[in-house]
């Protein structure tokens, strides 16, 4: 995960977490103040409840409003009771140290509760007069609700609502906090994964629990750093293949000028002094083989193929022992062959490409081993190791012919597990004086020829197998063809 974040960088926590808890917070107030107006309202009903039963049993009573009466109603039915008459003169009153008058608007009917303050306190008020003596006919009854108790009635009201709305944001908070972890920690994982994959470390790996969406985009990281390195395994084998054709047309120039030089020096010793030595028609052979090859080298490194020469198999290898088995002596090298006899009657779809992947094998082989061995097998297509069971394929996909198999063990070491993956890439080497293109080429030569080539190592020795598709000679299948 960077360091460093952006300005103006903000938390997914912070994101998530706010707006929850400013939701929860603003829904718990709002129920609170609902119920705090719902207590108002309820605590009113109830106090106009108290009064119509204080009116209703006062009005039309037939007995005297008395002290005692009014200390008595006020103590049930836990009100204030004032008597006077319609000028505010006070005859009775169930609080103490009452003044001996009070307002005289209060002394008039009215129809809701209505606030007073008297003796410090706020009260609310409503005024019924005496209907059944005519004695009392001008006596008026103000029934007075305390205003704390009615404001005690609101809080009660609103004070659950609001404690069970706090306690849901801190257990919300808690809880916020908890899942917004848990998906931070995801989302680090997947984060460190990408700037991987931004660093050029495209193997990640990924355990992507796809049952939502986070999981989704964890498995479409995976599969972007895979199509990331496969991307870029592609890439490097182009820019390698593009710097082995300026490599191998760089080193063709050269040698095409030395070759010439050399191949001119024999023939004009021979015109010179009528030389017919064997030996000198041979060297004259391979000069002429090695010019095949390097005008080839030239071809590759322009982007161009030269025409297919098909070639008898048997004859082919007759080519590639007359130029390594001296190699082999000059190396002190045992090389032996073992070579199927009905390979004459076969034949390769361009010999000198099979010429050059062989004979790289083999001096590649020599150079790290005492002891050589040449298996040279014809195979049916049913013995093909990737076409065990031909009957269950698409007939118009298999293969059609025989295969020949060069197989090269030789006691070497072997390739170090450094380069042992990537042996077939270009400039990949072990060798100091190396420039990693024998086997490059040799992996181009059996995709040229519709081959493969395969490597092991087994028992101390090195396996290098090079499988290629033949055809009777009779047969039209491997005619020669072009190819730009």
């Amino acid at each position: 995960m960077s360091d460093s974040s952006p300005s103006g960088f903000r938390s997914l926590r912070i994101r998530l977490l706010i707006p929850l808890l400013t939701v929860a917070l603003l829904a718990s107030v709002a129920v609170a103040l609902g119920s705090y107006w719902i207590g108002d309202q309820w605590a009113k009903r109830q106090a106009l409840t108290r009064y119509d039963s204080i009116e209703s049993n006062l009005a039309p009573a037939s007995f005297l409003v008395t002290s005692t009466v009014v200390e008595s109603v006020a103590e049930l039915t836990e009100t204030e009771l004032i008597a006077v008459n319609s000028i505010g003169i006070v005859f009775e009153s169930s609080i103490e140290s009452f003044g001996p008058t009070i307002p005289q608007e209060v002394t008039e009917a009215s129809d809701g509760l209505a606030p007073i303050e008297l003796d410090d306190r706020r009260y609310l008020y409503r005024t019924f007069a005496r209907r059944s003596r005519p004695d009392e006919a001008d006596l008026r009854i103000v029934v007075l609700f305390d205003e704390n108790q009615i404001q005690s009635t609101r809080l009660r009201a609103a004070l659950l609502p609001l404690v069970t709305g706090l306690s849901t944001v801190i257990l919300l908070t808690f809880f916020t906090v908890y899942l917004t972890n848990r998906l931070l920690r995801r989302l680090a994982r997947l984060q460190s994964k990408v700037d991987q994959i931004a660093l050029g470390n495209f193997d990640v790996q990924l355990q992507a629990d796809t049952s939502d969406e986070i999981g989704l985009l964890g498995r479409a990281v995976a599969q972007m750093g895979m199509q990331l390195e496969s991307m870029w395994q592609t890439l490097n084998r182009q820019q390698g293949q593009k710097l082995l054709h300026q490599v191998a047309g760089g080193l063709a120039h050269q040698l095409r000028n030395s070759l010439t030089g050399a191949r001119m020096a024999i023939e004009l010793h021979q015109q010179q002094f009528h030389d017919d030595d064997e030996s000198l028609n041979v060297a004259l052979s391979q000069l002429e083989q090695t010019e095949s090859h390097v005008r080839r080298l030239l071809l590759v490194a322009s982007g161009k193929q030269e025409r297919d020469e098909p070639q008898r198999v048997d004859n082919c290898l007759d080519d590639i022992r007359s130029t390594i088995d001296g190699t082999a002596k000059h190396l002190r090298v045992t090389l032996s062959w073992t070579l199927d006899p009905t390979l004459n009657t076969m034949q390769v779809l361009d010999g000198p490409t099979l010429h050059a992947a062989v004979t790289n094998l083999a001096i590649n082989a020599m150079e790290e081993a005492t002891v050589v061995e040449i298996f040279v097998r014809r195979k049916s297509i049913q013995e093909n190791p990737e076409q065990e069971n031909p009957a269950q394929e698409n007939p118009e996909e298999r293969t059609r012919g025989d295969v020949v198999e060069f197989e090269v063990i030789d006691n070497g070491k072997g390739p170090p597990d450094s380069v042992a993956q990537d042996i077939f890439e270009p400039f990949v080497t072990s060798k100091p004086e190396g420039l990693g293109l024998g086997l490059p080429l040799v992996m181009r030569a059996a995709q040229r020829l519709g081959g493969e080539v395969n490597w092991s190592r087994e028992n101390d020795t090195t396996r290098f197998t090079l499988t290629i598709p033949v055809s009777d000679i009779e047969s039209p299948s491997m005619a020669p063809t072009s190819q730009a």
